[in-house]
């Protein structure tokens, strides 16, 4: 059942009680493999002496203790994983404690651990006293500081290293504080408050801890990783939404987010985590006839319908431990649901960041404008594209602007009079009929009062409806797509990796990979029925991925999407104002609308795309 790790360099007088350790555990099924790491002590010697047919002997050039470890861990057979220096030594229940653990673990990949005597050298007698014991209860936030697991108390499921990768054979100390982040991030380990272990520090002359400097593998292990402290950011739409810490289980969730390009994905398509970010669709009733919506056009194929306060209520408790913020509209306008506000109150009171969207035409409730701002929306989007009856109804049709100025003039002085936090952005969808008013409706957002101002490029796709000729703008600034000399946009082949990060819920409860599945031709759940957080791992989303991954021209939905074409210098956003101190905010080739990061510093984004986003 175990491989135990031993790698040794010149202690052929230490290693034989290591050894005999190993081999006086209650719990049997086990292999030792033990690496000489180019000894020239005779430790070969040593060890040979045992004919014990479970220890395994390697030799090998002298690499280093990340080099020898990563050998073994390549030879090694069983399925779980235990670590033991050649000077330290277990007790003699070590593993059989350490295997219940395992097996007690909900994790579908355990890792336990448990504590240690720390034993250093008396200066006045020689002998052994214990300095402290080392080992407590598992916190994320806090192991990223510092390490207090050790090595030779950490037991593990060999899958784990599929997604992890190995030792950093670059540290030349603190490689086991690196892998423990990685194998911890992904599966919370078990603490056994038990003193198992007797780990000797600085007791023999060559250990790494007293012949190797400590800063340069911190500085390493620092640079290497991304989102140690916060504050912690997710730009979505332009606007940043900032936490200047996280609670223990969302930091460790997040983090996994920020650093996935450390982690191998696993075959079978299985999340490495849980979404920090739902997009939930409070409702799929709308007032008007948007060309480029299912639901202006009546070809939704879905029910018209509110989601229930309880489910919604149900979802963020499911997901308390892991959201961190929620897109509040889909396909419909969220300002119908007369419960939107208690919604929006019930995630903000478990730190969760709202973001809303609506077509400014029920903003003249005052009574409602008043429950949500006080509910503690995080960001109002009023979609307002054009300030001339004609233009505007080119594209929000059966709206009235009059209605949605009168709208966002109402929501601006509720806001001011509540003193309320939320910040309202005016989005501009620039097209072929309005183009030209970009100054126009910058200068609306500055006399209304509004907090932000952007410009958003129009995505001329939605199911079998392609509008790039008609609704694209002609000035290329304003197009979100590459486009050929014959005037085709360029296709491109990146992978989608959107259903591994987030899912959409619509108002009904069914679950699917992606708003562009608007009518639920991929629904892979419904929450009614069983708690997201089973569905999102579940059968049907991981064959959901699998063919999002491997087989996309096949997925209708999927062949519309623009990930499969090459984005323009502007992409989503060619710009975005905060008027609060007009600065402005200007977004490079591929832009998309999500990212995230923390510490003040660039970091990979979430989305369809690769792209940076510079500060204001």
């Amino acid at each position: 059942m175990f491989s135990i790790i031993m790698p040794v360099w010149n202690r052929a007088g230490k290693v034989g009680s290591a050894i005999d350790s190993v081999l006086q555990q209650t719990f049997r099924d086990f292999e030792l493999l033990i690496v000489d790491d180019g000894s020239t002590d005779g430790l070969a010697a040593v060890v040979e002496a045992y004919t014990d047919k479970r220890i395994r002997f390697f030799k090998r050039p002298h690499k280093g203790v990340g080099s020898a470890r990563n050998f073994a861990l390549t030879n090694a057979r069983h399925g779980y994983i235990a670590y033991l220096d050649s000077d330290n030594v277990w007790y003699p229940d070590f593993l059989e404690v350490m295997r219940k653990s395992l097996m007690e673990s909900p994790e579908l990949h355990p890792a336990a651990y448990c504590q240690a005597n720390l034993l250093r050298r008396d200066k006045v007698s020689g002998g052994l006293r214990l300095h402290c014991v080392i080992g407590r209860p598992f916190n994320f936030t806090q192991l990223l500081k510092k390490n207090f697991i050790d090595l030779n108390t950490f037991v593990h499921s060999r899958a784990l290293l599929d997604q992890t990768g190995c030792f950093d054979e670059k540290l030349r100390r603190l490689d086991d504080w690196d892998l423990i982040i990685r194998l911890t991030a992904l599966s919370r380990p078990v603490f056994v408050p038990q003193v198992l272990v007797d780990y000797h520090d600085r007791v023999a002359d060559n250990t790494i801890t007293a012949n190797e400097k400590l800063e340069p593998a911190m500085r390493r292990i620092r640079k290497k990783y991304k989102g140690q402290t916060g504050p912690f950011v997710y730009v979505h739409d332009t606007v940043p939404q900032i936490w200047p810490d996280l609670p223990e289980q969302k930091h460790r969730n997040f983090w996994v987010h920020l650093n996935r390009k450390k982690f191998r994905f696993p075959d079978d398509k299985r999340a490495l985590a849980y979404p920090f970010m739902l997009q939930i669709e409070p409702t799929n009733a709308c007032n008007l006839g948007c060309p480029l919506c299912p639901v202006g056009r009546n070809e939704l194929g879905r029910k018209t319908e509110h989601m229930p306060l309880s489910t919604f209520q149900g979802v963020v408790d499911d997901m308390a431990d892991y959201l961190q913020f929620l897109l509040l509209w889909d396909w419909g306008e969220p300002f119908m649901h007369p419960q939107l506000p208690d919604m929006v109150a019930y995630a903000a009171a478990r730190d969760i960041r709202t973001m809303t969207s609506t077509n400014a035409h029920f903003l003249e409730d005052e009574d409602y404008l008043r429950r949500l701002f006080k509910a503690g929306l995080s960001t109002l989007i009023v979609a307002v594209d054009s300030l001339h009856d004609e233009s505007y109804q080119t594209y929000r049709q059966h709206g009235s602007l009059s209605r949605a100025i009168r709208g966002m003039e109402k929501a601006v002085a509720v806001k001011r009079e509540l003193g309320a936090k939320t910040l309202i952005n005016l989005r501009m969808v620039v097209m072929k009929h309005n183009q030209h008013e970009v100054e126009t409706m910058r200068n609306l957002a500055r006399r209304l009062g509004v907090d932000w101002f952007n410009v958003k490029t129009l995505n001329p796709s939605c199911g079998s409806m392609d509008m790039d000729t008609t609704l694209v703008p002609d000035h290329p600034l304003y197009q979100r797509f590459a486009y050929d000399e014959t005037g085709h946009r360029i296709r491109q082949e990146v992978p989608c990796l959107r259903p591994l990060e987030m899912a959409n819920i619509f108002s009904n409860g069914d679950v699917v990979p992606c708003c562009y599945d608007f009518d639920a031709t991929m629904k892979v759940g419904n929450v009614k029925e069983r708690p997201f957080t089973e569905i999102w791992n579940s059968d049907d989303m991981r064959s959901i991925r699998r063919r999002i991954l491997s087989e996309r021209d096949s997925l209708p939905k999927c062949q519309a999407c623009g990930i499969n074409f090459k984005k323009s210098p502007s992409g989503w956003f060619p710009e975005a104002f905060d008027l609060t101190e007009e600065r402005l905010g200007r977004f490079l080739p591929g832009s998309y609308s999500a990212r995230i990061f923390s510490g003040g510093r660039r970091y990979t984004p979430v989305g369809e795309s690769w792209w940076r986003w510079l500060p204001f």
